[in-house]
């Protein structure tokens, strides 16, 4: 199976998929501005773009597909299912649904949003989130999902999903071929990153910008940016970036949106990363799974 192969502006799944570096983040977005905002990314070039059935706009993302005029086999298009829908038929129907709504017949990664479900007992919980990457196992042999993963998940829920009533992994299981979470120089997630990179498995960062944590603030941050005529958010990313992570950017501001992806002209020294490693505090802004069993 092929291990994720790094380039600067696209990432090898395990798949052997090619997945932009770079994704459009649509958390918190909705409507005309997302709309809007969509259009203008897509004719700047972005090509890859985060949703998910929790964030209620993938129909508006289909819109702004649509009105761009980039054909759909050059987008590379991110869903999630949400916690509410884990289960076999539950998880088919919410992927109906979401290939419905972005009016597609496949989507390139579809991820289970998180390993929190409506589970009343540990095992329930574990039963329910297995059920529902046995389903997404078998769209992906189907074509309609090009590739699965998961997202806010540590090792341990991963190695859940892939293994047996015996405890070892499932013949035919399914390895995801990317894990989405938070992730900043506050945050650093190192176990999450070394558990992937042993296995496999892309990390994707979200939240990479720090402006929730009061990271683009933070007196080292600035200098770096001050030192290479960069906005502190373009360190930020660039961070991520050299950590050998996808990342997602977001924003409804035109120049904002061009700026995030101006990011592959410099590059951090060597000194510059371990002064941002070393900011880590494990402030968490997002999703804590950590007491998920």
């Amino acid at each position: 199976m092929p291990k994720p192969g790094w380039e600067e502006r696209s990432v090898a799944l395990n798949t052997g998929a090619s997945m932009p570096a770079l994704g459009y983040g649509t958390y918190r977005l909705e409507g005309e501005p997302l709309r809007r905002a969509l259009v203008c990314a897509l004719q700047q070039g972005y090509r890859h773009i985060d949703t998910a059935a929790g964030y209620e706009n993938e129909a508006v993302v289909a819109a702004a597909i649509a009105e761009s005029g980039v054909p759909r086999e050059e987008i590379f298009l991110t869903s999630k299912l949400w916690c509410t829908d884990h289960g076999t038929e539950a998880t088919y129907d919410a992927i109906l649904a979401s290939l419905t709504a972005l009016s597609t017949d496949y989507i390139d990664l579809y991820l289970i949003h998180a390993p929190t479900n409506m589970g009343e007992t540990d095992e329930q919980i574990r039963d329910l989130r297995q059920q529902s990457w046995q389903v997404m196992e078998q769209l992906h042999a189907a074509g309609a999902l090009r590739s699965i993963g998961v997202s806010n998940f540590e090792p341990r829920h991963i190695e859940q999903l892939l293994r047996g009533t015996g405890g070892s992994r499932r013949e035919g299981a399914v390895l995801p071929a990317v894990n989405q979470v938070e992730l900043h120089a506050y945050l650093s997630q190192s176990d999450i990153r070394e558990y992937c990179e042993a296995q496999g498995i892309l990390v994707t960062s979200y939240g990479s910008v720090g402006a929730a944590s009061g990271l683009l603030d933070d007196p080292t941050v600035v200098a770096i940016a001050k030192s290479h005529g960069k906005s502190a958010a373009q360190v930020t990313l660039r961070h991520s970036l050299q950590r050998n992570c996808a990342f997602l950017a977001r924003s409804t501001a035109p120049q904002r949106i061009t700026a995030n992806a101006e990011l592959f002209d410099f590059e951090l020294s060597e000194e510059e990363v371990q002064q941002l490693d070393a900011l880590e505090r494990a402030q968490r802004t997002y999703w804590d799974n950590s007491e998920v069993p």
